[in-house]
């Protein structure tokens, strides 16, 4: 008697994996990769081969090949040959995103945007989309710089807000509270937010928060599990004072961001 095949929600797929449900649906419909099997009522179950498949998907990702060219590579006899002509350091969509930003066609670039955030890995979003953008819009001319600037970070930080609302609705390990002493619409924090919400913290976000001196023995931060500090810029002598205190009086983890912890105080 064989021994029966272990099959897995989607759910589950997404935490092993870091591909989430959302990405998974589009992989399937739109691209015909990834066909799990499915329950009597429709819910869909994955094998230990489909999880191969998606670690396979995420590699050809992570070299630079388009989502649209994976299944001819992954179906190929010499992938190598096929996979050199696909690779690129930035996903098509970028330009389609960077033209509409110049038109200040936002519902275009919006349109964009959540076909890209749906279609890819968050790591792949990240390196291949969002960066090639932040660098092509600092290359802009002043007075059109800012507009640009502008509607590209208020459209990435909503699409990054709504993943990480939908991360919060599944939430199980606990609240995260993410203080950030940047703008409303930072991008960077964002992205860390999301890294975080793959722990399984529920993020509760304050933005722009130029004083930490309150989160000193706040009771408030009792029901928190952990508390996440961000910054892009340089702390002052005085600021990297309160968060050791900060650390000492919270009972939870403090999770400071890169630039906090490798940066040099001025």
């Amino acid at each position: 008697m064989g021994c029966e095949k272990k099959l897995y929600a989607i759910r589950e797929v997404a935490e092993r994996t870091g591909v989430k449900p959302v990405t998974l649906r589009a992989w399937q419909r739109r691209y015909n990769l990834v066909q799990p099997q499915r329950t009597d009522k429709g819910h869909r179950l994955y094998t230990d081969q489909h999880i191969e498949l998606i670690s396979e998907i995420q590699s050809w990702l992570s070299k630079g090949v388009p989502i649209g060219k994976v299944k001819d590579i992954i179906n190929a006899q010499d992938t190598k040959s096929q996979s050199d002509s696909f690779i690129t350091y930035q996903l098509d969509e970028v330009d389609t995103f960077l033209q509409a930003l110049s038109e200040l066609n936002k519902a275009k670039a919006e349109s964009v945007a959540m076909n890209v955030f749906k279609e890819y890995p968050m790591d792949v979003v990240e390196r291949q989309f969002i960066r090639p953008i932040e660098k092509a819009v600092s290359l802009v001319r002043y007075g059109l710089r800012s507009i640009q600037k502008g509607l590209m970070e208020s459209i990435l930080s909503a699409r990054l807000n709504t993943i990480i609302d939908a991360d919060n609705k599944a939430a199980r390990e606990g609240k995260c509270l993410f203080i950030n002493c940047d703008s409303l619409n930072d991008i960077q924090s964002r992205l860390w937010a999301i890294e975080l919400s793959s722990l399984g913290m529920r993020m509760v976000i304050v933005d722009g928060v130029d004083d930490l001196s309150g989160l000193i023995e706040h009771s408030g931060l009792e029901p928190y599990k952990a508390l996440a500090l961000f910054s892009s810029r340089p702390l002052s002598q005085s600021q990297s004072n309160l968060i050791s205190k900060i650390e000492k009086s919270f009972n939870g983890s403090v999770l400071l961001s890169d630039f906090i912890k490798n940066e040099a105080v001025i």
